[in-house]
């Protein structure tokens, strides 16, 4: 099928002026049209009228073919097939110019953004003369869904879910649901001056999830591989041995008993836990967990001389089970909620605060637990050199998250089994009576080792903990060290309180921290509103450390091939259309696993992703959009060549017919290099189809570019995202992966101008691409090889939208070495 000249039309999108102001529309009108295309313009095309425009020139004019000039098809390329399938037409026919990210926003001058925003219409109008139309595949989803992440976020999410009457898996890491806000003893709220009780807020709903119908609750359990597709994920869960069987009584006995004494994680690194306990007091399920590192029975340690097993001995249910293994299993479900959190920075990152190195410096989610009733010192407010608790040396092992503290001073002896805390005889402690707390530890901070995003809830965090201290302990003096305080909206009346209580502030960045012979501390910082050095003297320094991404979260980006931000979070497909889509259809994130922000926006987010899950399961059955393999069975010679596939979606039917299983083939390009027929190619990205492309956008001296059409396409948009620069002999063609590239390809673009030819592809951070990723490179090398003297031509990069800067660079690198070929 063949889209005519005379049955196409062009329709270019102002864009607000994102285009216009910087593409000359109406040269490119008058270029086209002299060329025989119907040329139409709109402010935005993407609104109803703009649709309506489209629309109706179709019904008007007979058109059988449509290219829109507009922003990247990322964002509204669903939204334009929509529109012109509603019209009658295979939404094949309909090619989607990028005129903004890679056109209008990198290339500042006028007349070349011109060029190359005729080059790129001509190449996609060419294109589209070359289309087949593409079959819709239907596909019924799984009417279930999976949470990963078993906080505030994902208990929200799931309760919708599972409310609304979707049956939801709700996975977490850890052996209790509760995540972060567990930790925090009082919250802080937009509307109340009054902090209330995390628990009282938290705990209700734990229960709830643990009762709930429709919720399956998989603790202590592990994402290990997801296949399938946009609404039949296939996820492999692994569930790590608890040692103790679910008819546990939650009664004590083993963890009185048991001898050893390991670091609390919950506590943020204090010793004061068992070898076998609750993660917390209301930890749900309440189930008792062993630690197999510690475990003297499980690493096969003496105690008193014989084998320990004093925790199978005490309990009465019989519940201790130490032959528990792994369990594999595997889930189908329709989507999926990523919830998986965050991580405290690191930050003994900042050596110059003492973070690590005094024992009196601490971070505001380790005050946090030390002001919380359930906490190390049951809500006390005493200096960790004073409570032998914290020690220089029990920091030296910071984690990388921040978040624990290994080691401590906590010693602890075995007496009939029982163990002795030989701190409990410690003379009591005084309250500190002076504390400085420094803001932006972390955070908006261009340094190495820094974030340069602001974390969003540090400076309530510091204000809360203020307020609380203040009210228990009235003559303690406290600093709060900042660079700008940000209390947004309604946290404003909250600051004005804080104020009003006596905190007060110094505008500035302290230098360093340092410590005294009395393990006293002196802050030195220089007040930027009066332009002072102080050096304010400190019994508790508080870090405002950064909030980072978690390492589960980092984790599960890579195991769904999601497309993340430079700083790691998750990244949402649209931050205003589409906030809480993934990049992935089906897929889709909330809370701090998107970025930082407060409970309160988690909740909310949370809300609205358990929404657009249930009706992404509920709009069965789906048509997959994805290009995949298609078989030409009139070329096909049964040779099974092909069946080689990575992923192994070919397979022969009972007809002896090679058959593509749609819900598997990822659409990489693998089979086709195999089929010597041409029997083989992806629907949407034929080899006539990208010839014809490459015949539009060339011109003499140009680098072309084949871009993988994931992560790497998303890092090519970016580019334009941050108004960075590449010359506009720069010309990106998307493609599946470069397996889709041939030699007879590259020949092609050189005999139409291509003085060199680079190959963008997604890095080998997740399942998928650990796959592809080396086959393209083998790929390459062989294409390399074939094309001898002309080998040197091509070039290899990989992708990672972090590194948004390092690509533009090499396009201008190689644009302008092939300046001087030319």
């Amino acid at each position: 099928m063949r889209a005519s000249p005379e049955k196409t039309a062009v329709f270019i999108c102002h864009c607000s002026g994102n285009i216009s102001e910087h593409v000359d529309i109406s040269a490119v009108k008058k270029t086209l049209k002299s060329e025989g295309i119907s040329v139409f313009d709109y402010e935005y095309l993407c609104s109803s009228q703009g649709q309506a425009l489209i629309k109706g020139k179709i019904s008007e004019e007979g058109l059988d073919g449509i290219v829109i000039g507009s922003c990247t098809p990322s964002k509204h390329g669903t939204l334009f097939k929509k529109c012109i399938q509603e019209t009658g037409l295979n939404r094949a026919m309909l090619e989607i110019a990028n005129l903004r990210e890679q056109c209008a926003w990198v290339h500042p001058e006028k007349a070349e953004a011109t060029e190359k925003a005729i080059s790129l219409l001509r190449g996609k109008l060419r294109r589209l003369q070359n289309v087949e139309p593409l079959e819709e595949i239907k596909v019924d989803i799984a009417p279930q869904a999976l949470v990963i992440g078993g906080g505030i976020s994902g208990i929200t999410a799931a309760l919708n879910l599972a409310d609304n009457g979707i049956s939801t898996f709700l996975v977490e890491k850890d052996s209790s649901i509760g995540g972060q806000m567990a930790k925090i003893g009082k919250i802080f709220s937009p509307d109340k001056l009054a902090e209330e009780c995390a628990m009282c807020s938290l705990s209700p709903l734990m229960n709830e999830v643990a009762a709930h119908p429709k919720i399956t609750l998989l603790t202590w359990t592990e994402v290990e591989r997801v296949n399938g597709s946009a609404g039949n994920f296939r996820v492999l869960l692994k569930k790590k041995p608890r040692y103790v069987r679910d008819n546990c009584t939650a009664c004590g006995r083993c963890t009185r008993v048991c001898p050893v004494v390991v670091e609390n994680e919950f506590n943020c690194g204090h010793k004061d836990k068992k070898a076998i306990s609750l993660r917390f007091s209301q930890s749900v399920p309440k189930v008792y967990c062993i630690d197999p590192e510690h475990c003297l029975q499980l690493n096969g340690e003496a105690c008193d001389g014989e084998a320990c097993g004093k925790c199978a001995e005490a309990c009465r249910s019989g519940a201790i089970d130490f032959g528990q293994q792994d369990e594999f299993f595997e889930i189908n479900v329709g989507a999926i909620v990523v919830a998986t959190g965050f991580s405290e920075y690191d930050a003994s990152q900042k050596p110059q605060y003492g973070y690590g190195i005094f024992s009196n410096v601490l971070t505001q989610m380790e005050l946090a637990r030390v002001l919380g009733i359930n906490g190390p010192t049951k809500g006390e407010l005493l200096r960790p050199s004073d409570s032998g608790r914290l020690s220089d040396a029990d920091r030296s092992g910071a984690s990388a998250s921040g978040a624990s503290v290994s080691g401590s001073s906590v010693s602890c002896t075995s007496v009939s089994g029982a163990c002795v805390n030989q701190n409990d005889n410690l003379p009591a402690a005084g309250v500190p009576k002076r504390i400085v707390m420094i803001q932006c530890v972390g955070s908006r901070d261009e340094k190495a080792g820094g974030s340069p995003y602001c974390s969003r809830y540090c400076c309530m965090a510091a204000l809360k903990h203020a307020s609380l201290i203040t009210k228990k302990h009235p003559d303690t003096e406290i600093t709060i060290c900042y660079i700008d305080m940000r209390a947004f909206g309604f946290y404003e009346n909250y600051y004005r309180a804080v104020q009003d209580m006596g905190v007060s502030f110094v505008r500035g960045r302290p230098a360093e921290v340092v410590e005294k012979p009395d393990k006293s501390l002196v802050v030195r910082v220089e007040d930027t509103l009066n332009q002072k050095r102080l050096e304010l003297p400190a019994d508790l320094v508080v870090l405002s450390a950064a909030m980072l991404p978690s390492p589960g979260t980092r984790e599960i980006a890579g195991v769904l091939n999601l497309s993340q931000d430079e700083n790691g979070f998750v990244k949402e497909r649209h931050s205003k259309l589409k906030p809480v889509d993934s990049s992935v259809d089906g897929i889709f994130v909330c809370g701090t696993a998107q970025g930082p922000k407060d409970i309160t926006d988690a909740i909310a987010q949370a809300g609205l992703a358990a929404v657009r899950a249930r009706a992404f399961i509920t709009d069965s059955p789906k048509i997959l959009e994805n290009e995949l393999a298609a078989i030409n069975q009139l070329l096909c010679t049964r040779c099974g060549v092909c069946l080689d596939c990575p992923f192994e979606a070919l397979s022969f039917s009972e007809s002896g017919r090679v058959v593509v299983d749609p819900l598997i083939c990822t659409g990489c390009g693998y089979c086709t290099r195999h089929c010597e027929t041409g029997a083989i190619q992806v629907a949407g990205f034929t080899k006539t189809q990208l010839k014809a492309e490459i015949e539009g956008v060339l011109e003499e001296g140009d680098l072309l570019s084949f871009v993988n059409s994931g992560i790497s396409a998303l890092t090519c948009d970016n580019i334009g995202n941050s108004v960075l620069n590449y010359p506009s002999s720069v010309k990106l063609v998307r493609v599946p992966t470069g397996l889709v590239v041939d030699r007879d390809l590259l020949l092609h673009a050189f005999r139409h101008g291509a003085a060199s030819v680079l190959f963008v592809e997604d890095p080998p951070d997740n399942p998928k691409a650990e796959i592809i990723y080396p086959l393209v490179a083998s790929h390459f090398e062989k294409l390399k090889e074939e094309l001898g003297a002309d080998g040197s031509r091509l070039h290899f990069k990989k992708a990672y939208v972090p590194n948004t800067k390092g690509l533009a660079g090499t396009f201008t690198t190689l644009s302008r070495e092939g300046e001087m070929i030319k």
